[in-house]
């Protein structure tokens, strides 16, 4: 792409979003400007319900209103622990629920 001479960088030529599936699933999106995305008024409780790949393991827990953060016998850390579930994705809910991203 140019680059701009007054400030050196890439001039943002692209004018609409795009999402591009990956291979080994979710999305990229590609969006003109943006550099970064917000939420907000997000419900910690209701975070693992975002993340499809929680699901089948949610039900799994001792605990019906288990955080499956620090909880014992919790589905979705066993799930995690025993390579069912990618620690890349549970580490991302992790930080969703603790308001990192939020």
């Amino acid at each position: 792409g140019e680059i701009s001479e007054e400030n050196q960088k890439g001039k943002h030529t692209t004018t609409s979003a795009r999402l591009i599936p990956l291979a080994a699933g979710g999305y990229v999106v590609d969006t003109p400007g943006i550099r970064q995305f917000q939420l907000w008024d997000v419900i910690a409780e209701e975070v693992a319900g975002y993340y499809r790949d929680l699901r089948p393991y949610i039900n799994l827990c001792r605990y019906p209103d288990c955080t499956h953060t620090h909880e014992t016998d919790c589905g979705v850390k066993n799930a995690v622990a025993d390579g069912r579930l990618d620690v890349r994705r549970y580490e991302s809910y992790c930080h969703l629920f603790a308001g990192d991203m939020v």
